[in-house]
C-alpha cells in the first residue's frame, strides 16, 4: 500500500506517485491517479473490477466527462470510498475565466481534494497533437498566471508541464465532439470522518 505524503502542496503529492496510461485510457488513469494521490491506493484495473466497465466503451469510444462521472459515482458507491465527486462543464454559466483561476487557485494547495482537468490537448499545447484527455491539476502559480499538470501519459506529454490558465481555461471550454458539451472537470475530495 502505498502511503500518500502529507504535504498540503498538490504538485508535492502528485510526484510521489507515477502513472502511465493504457492505451486510449486518460479518463480511468487519471480517475485512479488522483485516488491514489488522496491516499487510496487505486489501480487501474481496480476501476474496471468494481464498476464492470465494459473495456470496449473506455477502448473503442473514449469516455466524456459525463461518463467518467458516472464511473467516478459507481465506483465510490462500490468501493465505498469516503471521497464525494463533483463534475463542472465549463459551458454552465458560472464556469467563467475568473471562476476558474479563483478554482485553481484554492485546488492547488487543498490536501482534501484532486481536480482532474478534461481538455482538448491541440488548445492546451497549442499544437497538434489529439483529441481530448484528461490530467490531475498539480500546482497554479497566480502571479504567473500558469498552470502545471501531472499528465496521466507522460511518455507522449512529459510528466509534468505547463500551461496558461487562459489556454487551459479555452481547453476545458472545448466541445466534446461526443457528447456535444464542453468539457471542464471533475473534483475528487475526501469527506471528513
Amino acid at each position: 500500500m502505498i502511503e500518500s505524503p502529507k504535504s498540503s502542496k498538490d504538485l508535492e503529492r502528485i510526484s510521489m506517485v507515477e502513472f502511465q496510461q493504457p492505451i486510449r485510457c486518460c479518463n480511468v488513469t487519471a480517475l485512479a491517479y488522483g485516488l491514489t494521490v488522496l491516499g487510496f491506493p487505486t489501480a487501474i484495473d481496480d476501476i474496471f473490477y468494481a464498476t464492470r466497465l465494459p473495456v470496449s466503451s473506455v477502448l473503442d469510444d473514449g469516455m466524456t466527462l459525463a461518463e467518467t462521472y458516472d464511473t467516478a459515482l459507481r465506483l465510490m458507491r462500490t468501493s465505498k470510498l469516503p471521497v464525494s465527486v463533483r463534475v463542472v462543464h465549463f459551458d454552465r454559466p458560472e464556469a467563467t475565466l475568473s471562476w476558474f483561476k479563483n478554482e485553481m487557485a484554492r485546488a492547488a494547495s487543498d490536501p482534501q481534494d484532486i481536480h482532474l482537468l478534461n481538455f482538448n490537448v491541440n488548445i492546451a499545447h497549442d499544437t497538434a497533437l489529439g483529441g481530448g484527455h484528461f490530467a490531475l491539476l498539480a500546482d497554479y502559480d497566480a502571479d504567473t498566471g500558469e498552470l502545471t499538470v501531472g499528465d496521466v501519459n507522460p511518455r507522449k506529454y512529459t510528466r509534468f508541464w505547463k500551461c496558461p490558465v487562459e489556454r487551459m481555461y479555452k481547453a476545458c471550454v472545448d466541445k466534446d465532439s461526443a457528447s456535444d458539451r464542453s468539457r471542464g472537470l471533475l473534483v475528487l475530495r475526501k469527506e471528513q470522518a
